[in-house]
Parts: C-alpha cells; sequence; structure tokens
C-alpha cells in the first residue's frame, strides 16, 4: 500500500513563516493563526483525503447545480495552487485577520469567516448561472476557482468600512477613496490580469456589502453578536488598509499577487490563471523594495 508523500516546504511558506515570526507569534489572534496554520497544512499536502488535488476541490457553478458537490463551497476556499499563491493569501489574512479578530473578538471572527465563506462561493455559483444565461456562455458556468480571495475581499470591504476617511492609493499612484478602494482594485486587477476570476472578487464585494449596509449583519447578529462594536476612527491607531486578493479561475488555477497593500509594506493576495515560474528572494523577511521588484516583475 503506497502513501503519498507531504509536500516539502517551499520558498512562499518559508517566506510566510518569516513573516509571522517577525509579525510575533504570540500577536497573532488565535482564529487568525489557526487559518493561516490549516490552509499551509493543505497545501503542504497533509490531508489528501479531503484535498487531493486543485481539480477535485475547485468550486464552478456547474459542479455545485448539477452534480450537486456541495463541499466544495467549503472546500475550494482553502485549496492554493502554489507557494507563492498561498503567501501571498495568508499575508494577507494574518493583517487583515488580526485587526477585526482583535476588535470583534474570536468567537463572532470565527463566525464571521464561517459565514463569509460559504456565502462567498454562493454567491460565485449564483452569479456564474446568472452571467451564463444572460451572456448566452458556458464559460461562466464551467470556471472552476479555488482560492480565499472571495472572503478576503468580502473583509476588504468590512475593513474599508471602518477605516477613517481619506484617500488611499491602489498601485501607489492611484488615488482612490478609502470606501470605495475595493471597485477600483477589482477593475484594475481585471485590466492588469485578464485571467483573474472577476466573478469571485465581485462576490466577495457582494457579500462584504451586504455585511456593511445591514441585511446580511441583521441575520447573523440574530443569532450572535461581537463582542464591541468597531468604530469608524481611531486617534491613536491608524486602521490598516487589508488587500484584497485573487480566486483562482478557468482550470482552477491559481492567481496573481494583489497589487494593493494591506499595510504600507507589503502586497498580499491569492491567485487566478496558470500558476507561473517566477525567480524569488530567497529571505525569509523581504524588505519593502523586494516585494516591490518582485511585484513590477510579476506584471511584465
Amino acid at each position: 500500500m503506497s502513501h503519498r508523500r507531504m509536500r516539502a516546504p517551499s520558498l512562499g511558506v518559508v517566506l510566510l513563516a518569516g513573516h509571522i515570526i517577525n509579525f510575533g507569534v504570540n500577536k497573532v489572534p488565535p482564529a487568525t493563526l489557526a487559518l493561516i496554520a490549516s490552509q499551509t497544512a493543505v497545501f503542504l499536502d497533509m490531508f489528501p483525503k479531503y484535498f487531493p488535488t486543485a481539480q477535485s476541490v475547485c468550486i464552478s457553478s456547474y459542479l455545485v447545480l448539477y452534480d450537486q458537490k456541495w463541499m466544495r463551497l467549503i472546500l475550494s476556499a482553502f485549496y492554493h495552487g502554489s507557494d507563492m499563491h498561498l503567501y501571498y493569501n495568508m499575508l494577507s489574512l494574518l493583517y487583515k485577520g488580526s485587526w477585526l479578530e482583535s476588535r470583534l473578538g474570536t468567537l463572532y471572527f470565527i463566525y464571521l469567516i464561517s459565514v463569509f465563506t460559504a456565502m462567498t462561493s454562493i454567491v460565485y455559483v449564483g452569479l456564474g448561472f446568472f452571467l451564463s444565461q444572460v451572456m448566452g456562455s458556458n464559460s461562466y458556468l464551467l470556471d472552476c476557482a479555488v482560492g480565499f480571495s472571495g472572503v478576503l475581499f468580502a473583509l476588504k470591504v468590512l475593513a474599508a468600512h471602518y477605516t477613517p476617511s481619506g484617500p488611499q492609493y491602489v498601485f501607489g499612484i492611484v488615488p482612490v477613496p478609502s470606501k470605495h478602494i475595493y471597485w477600483a482594485e477589482l477593475l484594475l486587477i481585471q485590466v492588469l490580469v485578464p485571467n483573474a476570476s472577476f466573478v469571485g472578487h465581485l462576490a466577495g464585494i457582494l457579500v462584504g456589502t451586504a455585511y456593511v449596509l445591514g441585511p446580511l449583519r441583521i441575520i447573523m447578529h440574530a443569532f450572535f453578536q461581537p463582542r464591541a462594536k468597531i468604530r469608524q476612527s481611531y486617534s491613536t491607531q491608524r486602521t490598516p488598509r487589508p488587500s484584497t486578493s485573487f480566486s483562482g479561475s478557468g482550470r482552477a488555477r491559481p492567481s496573481a499577487p494583489d497589487p494593493t497593500d494591506i499595510y504600507d509594506e507589503s502586497t498580499p493576495s491569492s491567485y487566478t490563471g496558470d500558476a507561473h515560474s517566477r525567480n524569488y528572494s530567497t529571505a525569509t523577511s523581504p524588505d519593502l523594495q523586494d516585494l516591490r521588484t518582485r511585484r513590477t516583475q510579476y506584471y511584465q
């Protein structure tokens, strides 16, 4: 009887570990740390029974609606196509999750992630079916996605809603009001990375918007409420700018790095499109210039 060998840690995993150590493991809230650890374990092939390949867990409207592959609504979000896919996604989650969990409380954050994961996948499936009918193209039904990007986009909307008003800069160049930066990112990402999952990103934005505008939040709070409300302005602490991420589409393909920052010194994201072979620094804690150089090289 043969057993699959666990995948060896690669550059993205080492970079992620270095970032977490520099951030301070003891400073990462428990649910955020558990999410990062579990998704890293999935990438390292520690759970081959549930995550054998991208094709076996990716989500598409066709597979869910017609083949009734319901588990893909959840499993697809936790699978990453490459080490850099994992690195950028989890780097985004590290800062975004730490900020939100510390304010909402661990139990509510777990509740929030659970609902956002399910709802983002459901909206993705619904949008795929709707667009296939309107556009007359089966590609929207068949596009198969993996990655945590939909959830991260939803969290981006939530974090942006509570960010003090003022301009933020997409790609460090284009000024956009902080409350609407995710819309600019959605469009610019699609222009620069045509293979990015526009539907997956849009699904995350719609779920996040449903929460901040009230309908989803009201329903969720009927069952469980956060320990404290997040205030929209802070006198002593600037809200970090959580970035979006990318889900894979097409043939369960990983996506490009997120061109925006969760904070001023990194470019966290997830992936879509075919996996690309890139040369990355072997440093476990890349500096700002290194990250900017990698980001520039990616889009060349």
